[in-house]
């Protein structure tokens, strides 16, 4: 799905955050940049399933308050991550 490039705004709240989850702001970077990853709708808000050098990564951004956070994708994350970086 061809969407928008994304611009993050790094505030200490989202750094601390994505950090609790031991990801890093270089690999959330990575990951929005993946020419494969998956964007879709999560609770009302978006979110992108990416891969960070192999690292498959679930981030929600909250595009109104700037916030976002992000974390391993799980097993049902990833599957459909992998099916779509095949087709």
């Amino acid at each position: 799905m061809p969407f928008k490039p994304i611009r993050l705004i790094w505030t200490e709240r989202n750094i601390s955050h994505i950090a609790k989850h031991g990801v890093s702001v270089k690999e959330v970077e990575e990951a929005i940049r993946d020419r494969y990853a998956i964007v879709l709708k999560h609770k009302g808000r978006y979110a992108l399933i990416g891969s960070a050098w192999g690292r498959i990564l679930f981030i929600v951004l909250e595009k109104i308050n700037d916030e976002f956070t992000a974390r391993d994708a799980n097993r049902k994350e990833k599957k459909r991550y992998k099916k779509m970086k095949k087709s």
